[in-house]
């Protein structure tokens, strides 16, 4: 599991602050995003970024990060809230637009705009957890910049026009060498030292000390341990664990975009594709972290990401995974165009229903180059036009890695705390538990704000068990308790 070198040069650090920002009043513009007379308020808006993992609830304000890829919730009308995560206030990093690097809203804030007037079926909300949660409403504008001066809602996107959205930031975590300004690494960095000194290892130090920290963290401790021995943490794990506690402890101490980068190339060695770690790695991501896995792929393994993905996949499926890496998705900001919904849905019953064999690259097209919402306007106008849900429509038009790619990327937009419920219990199903994928599986949500807690509510309610203790269940010794830190954070 050696890595043979370090990420790229940092680009700056950027400030986390906390909830509890001076608050500013953003009316919303006057007799133009205005609800409607006599239409109920609803809880999901077209022409809206999703801004949040659909099904997350927002974590504790001691906890809130920026979500990565995602841009803030923050409604007209509303106050503005700053969130973990965010840069103070002042110019972003370079190249990026204004914005706070996502993020969960503070609980109970209701949106109020109406639907829009348009005949064809309003999305439905995303099922499941939970209640305290945000609501977005149809019509209302896209969300103003929080942590920055709020700006003017951007257009709506009418027939003769498409609104492409700001660019997103990379997420927390994903920009290279980027550490926390308001962490002092030195106790923990001397903790993980004495854990790993001599001939037996204190694995309970090293969980406790590092499934407590998030990215920004991670990499101050990475920073201060190389700056301190000439060497990289991961090694000294590597050199001191063994097993499945040696691959999650590994994945943690990496951080998000070290790990993603790690991933791919694990997904791509040897013979086969591990299309469960390809897809992990990189769909449903925004464009700005595919571009920052993409670069740090490069420095890393001196090859473009392109072409080693390309060289382990063909037909269809290669053509999907190259339109993902080309890092062209619409923006979440730019919300939902009605005129492309409805384009999209004809173009996808074409390529699928319409015809004798299905043409696999243009169904691709139209989830990979989609935002989030957009995809969701889609399942839900196609099912209300030609009477079957778009899941049903992809497992009988397609097979094998392509199907399940579909799958990941439309449940995420629906439901993605039951998305994860599911794949989790997946690893553990059967005979035998997939322990690198259920360590991957629970860490890579732990790095996202709101996520475990929401899983857990889900694999509750869908199998109606405990996930801490069917995860006790079906591992033992330091690997279990890891999993378990992870679980109980």
């Amino acid at each position: 599991m050696a890595d043979n070198q370090s990420a790229p040069p940092p680009t700056g650090d950027q400030q986390q602050q906390q909830w509890g920002q001076p608050q500013q009043q953003w009316g919303p513009p006057q007799q133009q995003w205005g609800p409607p007379q006599g239409y109920p308020q609803q809880q999901q808006q077209w022409g809206q970024p999703q801004d949040q993992q659909r099904g997350y609830p927002p974590p504790p304000p001691q906890q809130q990060q920026g979500q990565w890829g995602q841009q803030p919730q923050q409604q007209w009308g509303q106050p503005q809230q700053q969130q973990w995560g965010a840069p103070p206030p002042g110019p972003p990093p370079q190249g990026y637009p204004q914005q706070q690097w996502g993020g969960y809203p503070p609980p109970q804030q209701q949106q109020q705009w109406g639907p829009p007037q348009q005949q064809w079926g309003q999305p439905p909300p995303p099922q499941g957890y939970p209640p305290q949660q945000q609501q977005q409403q149809w019509g209302a504008p896209p969300p103003p910049q929080s942590g920055y001066q709020a700006a003017a809602p951007p257009p709506v996107a009418g027939p003769s026009q498409t609104y492409t959205g700001p660019a997103a930031a990379p997420s927390l975590g994903f920009i290279p060498n980027q550490t926390s300004p308001n962490y002092n690494p030195t106790n923990d960095v001397e903790v993980i030292r004495k854990a790993c000194k001599g001939f037996n290892t204190d694995e309970k130090a090293l969980i406790t000390t590092i499934v407590k920290l998030d990215p920004l963290q991670i990499e101050s401790i990475n920073q201060k341990y190389t700056a301190d021995t000439k060497k990289q943490l991961y090694s000294l794990i590597e050199d001191k664990t063994r097993g499945s506690l040696e691959d999650g402890l590994c994945a943690l101490v990496r951080g998000p975009l070290n790990f993603y980068v790690w991933l791919v190339d694990r997904a791509t060695k040897g013979m086969g594709t591990k299309e469960t770690f390809l897809d992990l790695a990189l769909l449903g991501r925004s464009n700005a972290d595919i571009n920052a896995i993409k670069k740090a792929f490069q420095a890393k393994y001196s090859r473009k990401l392109e072409s080693v993905v390309s060289d382990d996949l063909s037909g269809a499926e290669q053509r999907m995974f190259e339109m993902v890496i080309s890092a062209t998705r619409t923006e979440e900001a730019a919300g939902v165009n009605p005129t492309t919904v409805t384009a999209e849905v004809k173009a996808l019953h074409a390529a699928t229903e319409a015809r004798i064999g299905t043409n696999e690259t243009e169904v691709s097209r139209i989830f990979i180059k989609s935002n989030d919402a957009t995809i969701l306007a889609i399942a839900t106008e196609y099912e209300r036009t030609y009477h079957q849900p778009v899941e049903s429509l992809i497992k009988s038009e397609f097979s094998g890695h392509q199907k399940e790619a579909l799958l990941y990327i439309l449940r995420g937009v629906q439901d993605k705390a039951k998305r994860d419920a599911e794949l989790i219990e997946g690893t553990m199903k059967g005979l035998g538990t997939r322990n690198e994928e259920l360590a991957f599986r629970l860490i890579t949500a732990h790095w996202i704000p709101g996520a475990i807690p929401a899983i857990k509510v889900a694999y509750n309610r869908i199998y109606g068990k405990d996930l801490v203790a069917r995860v006790r269940d079906e591992t033992s010794g330091d690997f279990e308790r890891l999993l378990v830190a992870i679980l109980n954070k």
